[in-house]
């Protein structure tokens, strides 16, 4: 069996090298936060150590992290993966970044002896926790079925898209979705407050109705009926892909006119300290504004 390695031990990437390691394999885990690490041993990981650990011991090298310029120092940087001398391993990125920059580091990943496939998720916490993330793979037809094996303990819904990049486009746009659905839900319960309707009986309506979405059902259910702000999915990450969309917008001569009014509306938000709470709580930000 492959010996893996899981580098970015968050909130999604955590129950991600955990699912790895209870379906039987040995995973090795890297994270900036050394107390992950241990997390991580303690529900049957081992600890890397190291970039060049990693890049000695592994076959199949998965990435899960938070910003675009992460992905850069891990993969590209001066003392990133593809500095070191590599067995020929399987890199995945899991992260949502650019298109731009997965095309970059799947030249430089060949040009190591490596294959590369391009893997944001969909699904959240929910998704990584129980297998079942939405997976929407780019790269090299045959990088996608060498990787399909493990793909398919991580998710439910794994999509082959095309080349390099062609993921991380699938995922912006799901992504740009959710920050439009996010800001909807946002103000639709704040006009209920404020015309005397219960939000119980309006989620009950709209839930049999065309308004329906599982943004809705996420953050009502999961987040505003319980008053939680702890992130499955932060603002400020939703914010991130918003820019990321309207970047690759503007790559395809797009004009986003929607998504630009929403993008200002997270900042907004972050600007006001919400940035590292829940998306959901774009709701509270819009209430405290008025």
């Amino acid at each position: 069996m492959q010996t893996l390695a899981f580098i970015g031990l968050g909130n999604m990437g955590m129950p991600m090298a955990r699912n790895l390691v209870q379906a039987g394999y040995v995973v090795y885990g890297l994270n900036r936060s050394k107390e992950k690490e241990k997390t991580f041993e303690e529900l049957g990981g081992r600890p890397a150590e190291s970039l060049a650990a990693v890049a000695e011991k592994a076959d199949v090298i998965m990435t899960c992290l938070p910003q675009p310029a992460d992905v850069e120092q891990v993969l590209l940087g001066e003392k990133g993966l593809l500095q070191f001398p590599l067995n020929n391993p399987l890199i995945i990125d899991f992260s949502t970044v650019s298109p731009s920059l997965h095309r970059t580091v799947e030249e430089k990943a060949q040009r190591s002896g490596a294959r590369y496939l391009d893997a944001p998720v969909s699904g959240g916490t929910t998704g990584a926790d129980a297998g079942t993330l939405a997976i929407m793979c780019g790269g090299e037809e045959e990088v996608f079925k060498e990787a399909q094996p493990i793909l398919d303990i991580l998710g439910a819904n794994i999509t082959y898209t095309g080349p390099a990049g062609s993921g991380t486009k699938v995922k912006l746009i799901n992504q740009y979705m959710v920050g439009m659905h996010t800001a909807a839900v946002g103000e639709a319960l704040h006009l209920a407050d404020q015309s005397g309707i219960d939000k119980s009986l309006l989620y009950q309506v709209l839930s049999r109705s065309f308004a329906q979405s599982r943004i809705f059902d996420r953050h009502y259910r999961d987040f505003i009926v319980e008053d939680k702000e702890e992130p499955g999915f932060a603002l400020d990450l939703l914010l991130k892909d918003l820019g990321l969309a309207e970047q690759m917008a503007g790559e395809a001569d797009v004009n986003l006119e929607a998504g630009k009014k929403v993008e200002d509306l997270f900042q907004k938000a972050s600007d006001q300290g919400f940035g590292e709470k829940d998306m959901s709580t774009l709701y509270q930000f819009v209430k405290q504004r008025e």
